[in-house]
């Protein structure tokens, strides 16, 4: 390993790589990124692959089914390269074990420390623990929040970066288990958030990303109302702040004033991120939404004329317990009539949320077809509104370049990175400078992405 020490008792950091695989969602790979910084900052080396470290740190998801699967799939991977000895550490954190320590810890004795969601700030000396051979088990509830001078190693491009805005979620869901891994919603402070990006806007930040388990929450813990409009607000005021860009939000806590900054501000994308989850009145009352039929119309209908070329991108949720043929079609109606610019479908997981008690859940095949028809119809909306958009002209951001084919991706304001389309350039009369906003017009398309000539 080369790992050496002063004493008996005590290991360098410096002689120490550190690898990290974040899993799951952008919020997630905030908490990794605090890792990596608390790390450095103590003088630990950065490896470039979690498979080629001297100790190697596994932040998991456990939100559905198939992340749970995954991340034991990688515990399972790096764990057996502990047992040949090429790593000489393995530290699980995150949500995984925040719920299951116990089956982790009886079950995968190669694990050297189990750290849930509020105990990651200790990743230091957990891993001072793990080099001087002690175990640790450490599941806090915690209410920890970082701040803009915690130091924080970037695992995106300089150009663009997460904001975590708050932590925890305070609505709860009949399918999911993020308040009881991540407690009750608590907000950073206003001047904190506009602090860090300011500071990283000195670094290069281009696009802010918003992110919390419901960003439209922010603030309301603080008591009265939200906060969320004042925070864009101020946001909007840094200089050269290129994009602000707002993600999950929930339909409950969206209200005008919202939506008004949204639309008059410069800088915020025309680009709302409101997962939905389904449209029929039922369902919505089992899952606990607080929302009904009507009043989703109702949003959807004023956020479109509120802010005209708004890009509306919903995430829905098939095969949920009792979920009948009508209550899909019903489900299928609505997507074809909203025409979603962007649209991402879950077939529902049963885990240790509530719902997996109820009666009547639907088969496994009939998920996945269900699943299946509804992304195929959200195709054929998505290639026609590519179409239409032939021609036209808009600012995008240099992304990245393909170092076989020197391909350019960037992304419109109607696109978020990963895990929406891109728009492949051509055409510029110099480099394209990634990070740097451009002109392009649109020229053809290609599946889910456009092709487009910097002008």
């Amino acid at each position: 390993m080369g790992i050496k020490t002063e004493s008996r008792n005590e290991i360098l950091p410096e002689t120490v790589s550190i690898g990290i695989l974040s899993l799951g969602c952008p919020k997630n790979l905030v908490d990794s990124e605090l890792m990596l910084g608390k790390l450095k900052a103590r003088g630990y080396r950065m490896a470039d692959q979690v498979t080629d470290c001297d100790v190697a740190v596994i932040n998991t998801c456990a939100f559905i089914q198939e992340a749970r699967q995954e991340s034991i799939d990688c515990i399972l991977e790096i764990v057996e390269l502990k047992k040949q000895g090429k790593i000489k550490g393995v530290i699980v954190t995150g949500c995984l074990p925040q719920k299951y320590y116990r089956e982790l810890s009886g079950e995968i004795r190669e694990i050297d420390a189990i750290l849930g969601t509020g105990a990651f700030s200790r990743i230091d000396e957990v891993i001072a623990k793990v080099l001087r051979g002690e175990r640790t088990v450490a599941i806090e509830d915690s209410r920890l929040l970082y701040d803009h001078a915690s130091p924080r190693l970037s695992l995106t491009p300089a150009h663009f970066r997460y904001i975590k805005i708050g932590e925890g979620c305070n609505h709860r869901c009949s399918f999911c288990i993020i308040p009881e891994l991540r407690g009750a919603y608590r907000s950073r402070p206003l001047e904190e958030i506009v602090a860090e990006v300011k500071s990283l806007v000195d670094g290069g930040l281009r696009e802010a990303n918003l992110i919390s388990q419901d960003t439209t929450y922010y603030g309301r813990d603080f008591g009265g109302g939200g906060q969320l409009a004042a925070l864009l607000e101020s946001l909007n005021r840094i200089g050269d702040l290129g994009w602000i860009r707002l993600l999950y939000s929930h339909p409950l806590h969206m209200t005008d004033a919202i939506l008004d900054v949204i639309a008059d501000s410069q800088k915020i994308c025309k680009y709302v991120d409101i997962p939905l989850q389904h449209i029929n009145d039922r369902i919505l009352a089992d899952m606990r939404r607080g929302t009904s039929k009507r009043s989703i119309l109702d949003l959807i209908e004023r956020m479109r004329k509120r802010i005209p070329a708004l890009a509306l991108r919903t995430t829905l949720i098939v095969g949920y317990p009792g979920e009948t043929d009508a209550e899909f079609e019903e489900l299928c109606d609505f997507v074809r009539d909203a025409e979603f610019e962007r649209l991402g479908v879950f077939q529902y997981s049963p885990g240790d949320d509530e719902a997996a008690k109820f009666a009547d859940p639907v088969p496994l095949k009939v998920r996945e077809m269900r699943r299946h028809v509804l992304m195929t119809l959200q195709q054929t909306i998505a290639f026609k509104k590519n179409e239409s958009l032939v021609g036209s002209s808009f600012e995008v951001l240099a992304d990245e370049q393909d170092p076989s084919s020197g391909e350019v991706f960037g992304r419109a304001y109607f696109d978020a990175p990963e895990v929406d389309g891109r728009v492949i350039l051509s055409g510029a009369g110099s480099p394209v400078r990634i990070g740097e906003f451009y002109r392009v017009r649109i020229t053809g398309t290609r599946d889910y992405d456009l092709m487009g000539e910097v002008t």
